[in-house]
């Protein structure tokens, strides 16, 4: 009977297992103390539709909810508060390479799709899903296999439909769209994605 209840506990806290990957996408839940940059108005839920396609965005300091960790940024965006001194220099080193301040860091040439659709809010502002790789000669996306790593994070660049990609989100009326528009989605991969969608070459 015990060995009947822990396999049906096991079960229960199972979470789905994704065909191809997984990540965690979140809502950004920390804004920029910064007069330029606007915190998000959406106050419901937002729908975030399958083949929505995310590409790499740069190295992550938290997690996919905060992965910029604004939670400690100074006032302005410069620097953080509240950390040691060596980890402070470690992420402005970081920084450098994603803005292509360090002429010998490659930056990866990632992006992935979400293979189903999601609603995230305020109270309920992450979501783990399935997800697979993009793979694209027009916009320079190669990896068809992305690691799990919890240092690297996406920001959503579009939306796929079919085998095209849709890089515009130019209805400000649409939670999604103003939210990905002003860079409010991010997400994290947990679970290695080794499936791939090529895109039609636009050219």
């Amino acid at each position: 009977m015990a060995a009947y209840v822990g396999l049906a506990c096991a079960f229960l806290s199972a979470r789905p297992a994704w065909a191809g990957g997984e990540i965690e996408l979140c809502l950004q839940q920390h804004a920029v103390e910064n007069a330029f940059v606007q915190d998000s108005p959406a106050r419901g839920p937002i729908h975030v539709p399958a083949g929505t396609a995310l590409s790499y965005a740069g190295h992550a300091f938290g997690p996919a909810s905060d992965p910029l960790d604004r939670a400690h940024a100074a006032p302005d965006g410069d620097g953080w508060r509240n950390i040691p001194p060596a980890e402070e220099a470690r992420r402005r080193q970081l920084q450098m390479e994603d803005i292509g301040g360090d002429g010998d860091y490659h930056r990866p040439q990632a992006a992935l799709m979400t293979t189903t659709a999601v609603t995230l809010s305020h109270a309920h502002p992450c979501a783990r899903i399935g997800a697979t790789a993009l793979l694209s000669d027009d916009w320079t996306w190669t990896m068809d296999t992305i690691p799990a790593r919890p240092d690297m994070y996406f920001q959503v660049y579009g939306t796929v439909t079919g085998d095209q990609l849709d890089p515009t989100f130019n209805n400000d009326a649409d939670p999604f769209q103003w939210t990905a528009a002003h860079g409010g989605l991010n997400a994290i991969v947990t679970q290695t994605i080794d499936q791939s969608l090529t895109l039609r070459s636009g050219g």
